[in-house]
């Protein structure tokens, strides 16, 4: 998967290898040669760049955790756990329901905060859901509550604006999200 930097002579790449993890890739043109970092954390999915550029976000492999790395040495800022994730209403109360993960997919909608889906752990069990989440210090602020059922990932632009497309890939809304950011239900943690 490729994820684009806001300098257009970057990119960063995730090589999917299935049960073998997902080794991270950043490129740059340096006006002469093209420069590929290798780093070491071979069990990161890239998710984003941030706006400025300086920061990105990842999931692991496993998708049980989310982490924000500065770019220039992916070195990790801040980390998030899966485990504050509330389990999806449809879950039975008692009952032993898939755990919920992150997605692979999601993005900055401003440079402190995140969008992420919890859609594929959710597809079971009812509509998918997106989670607003604080890039500084890494916490969940929410779930964000859209009007109809949410069917796929969220796509975000940086600019404070985002959509969520269908299981096809399309756009699922008419029109940019933005100041969809409330209502969201409060985070919940265990």
């Amino acid at each position: 998967m490729h994820v684009p930097h806001p300098s257009p002579h970057q990119m960063g790449l995730t090589i999917g290898e299935g049960q073998d993890g997902a080794p991270l890739r950043w490129g740059r043109w340096d006006g002469r040669t093209l420069v590929v970092d290798r780093f070491d954390d071979e069990d990161r999915v890239l998710v984003a760049v941030s706006p400025s550029g300086i920061r990105m976000l990842t999931v692991t492999h496993d998708q049980d955790t989310l982490a924000v790395h500065r770019v220039t040495d992916c070195s990790v800022e801040v980390e998030l756990g899966a485990t504050v994730l509330p389990p999806h209403p449809g879950a039975e109360p008692e009952g032993d329901e898939a755990e919920v993960f992150f997605d692979y997919e999601g993005g900055f909608i401003d440079e402190a905060t995140a969008l992420v889906g919890t859609v594929e752990s959710d597809e079971e069990l009812g509509p998918g859901r997106h989670w607003l989440v604080d890039t500084t210090r890494l916490r969940l602020q929410g779930e964000v509550l859209y009007p109809r059922d949410v069917p796929g990932m969220p796509r975000t632009l940086g600019d404070g604006t985002w959509y969520p497309v269908s299981a096809a890939r399309t756009p699922f809304m008419s029109g940019l999200c933005k100041g969809l950011r409330l209502p969201v239900a409060d985070a919940r943690t265990p």
